[in-house]
């Protein structure tokens, strides 16, 4: 049994359905142009990697009406997860996202911060590969970063329901996890201390939150996948036809 990310789920502000979808298309619109994505379904948004069948996604429009985006570094307004994005050329990269409407949050020298148009901050880094096959586009999905309080505890959890077991850092402060055969992408966690997500709260809103998806949907490998997710200790939120909403340990949801 294999369960993947399959989508990255980012919410949007709105306080109309109109305002909702123009949000969710603007910020779809940015990352389809700043990865060089395309948009394949108009009902959420989701992009699609045209030259990875298969590959990760990216969705936009979930979130309350009342939404409040994400203000970092400010822990009462958090970022919860964001993306890590490997550039050819740091100083190409900023270019195009702050073309695109991105603004620069800091520099650190091996990279570079910045907020998305609705507040979602993203990292661009150098990319090194040395594989002519990863280095044809401006930029690609290294990392999805986990914000939590026990960077190692936490990446226990998702070492084993993802299949995961390559350590390529492992800090008190940054674990990065990675699966044995290098597909990307790899999940990082960070410490942070913040309010935690209370899905459905609006109070207290997912700015992002991972569908996970099991390569083989036979009904026993499906039981079988949230079964795992729950016995590793996540909580079941909401039962649906389609899918499962689940808590992480650090109150992130999550689909199955």
């Amino acid at each position: 049994m294999t369960i993947e990310i399959r989508n990255v789920v980012f919410a949007c502000p709105g306080n109309s359905p109109e305002s909702y979808d123009r949000g969710a298309r603007r910020l779809a619109s940015f990352y389809a142009d700043l990865l060089e994505m395309r948009i394949a379904r108009e009902d959420w948004f989701v992009l699609e990697d045209e030259n990875e069948l298969d590959g990760l996604n990216l969705a936009f429009g979930d979130g309350p009406i009342d939404y409040r985006p994400p203000r970092w570094p400010d822990p009462e307004h958090p970022q919860q997860m964001h993306l890590d994005i490997s550039v050819l050329d740091l100083d190409d990269g900023e270019q195009k996202a702050l073309t695109l409407g991105a603004s620069r949050l800091q520099d650190r020298g091996s990279y570079r911060s910045y907020a998305d148009p609705d507040g979602h901050p993203f990292c661009l880094y150098r990319d090194t590969t040395t594989d002519p096959t990863r280095r044809t586009r401006l930029g690609r999905i290294e990392r999805v970063v986990i914000d939590c309080f026990s960077p190692r505890a936490f990446a226990r959890f998702y070492a084993a329901l993802l299949d995961m077991p390559t350590r390529e850092l492992d800090t008190p402060e940054r674990v990065v996890i990675a699966r044995s055969d290098g597909r990307l992408p790899a999940v990082a966690f960070q410490h942070a201390q913040f309010p935690a997500p209370r899905w459905p709260d609006p109070a207290y809103p997912q700015q992002v939150h991972l569908d996970l998806r099991v390569l083989d949907p036979e009904a026993a490998r499906l039981s079988a996948a949230r079964k795992l997710a729950e016995d590793l200790g996540a909580v079941k939120l909401h039962e649906g036809s389609t899918h499962n909403v689940y808590a992480d340990p650090a109150g992130h949801p999550f689909c199955i």
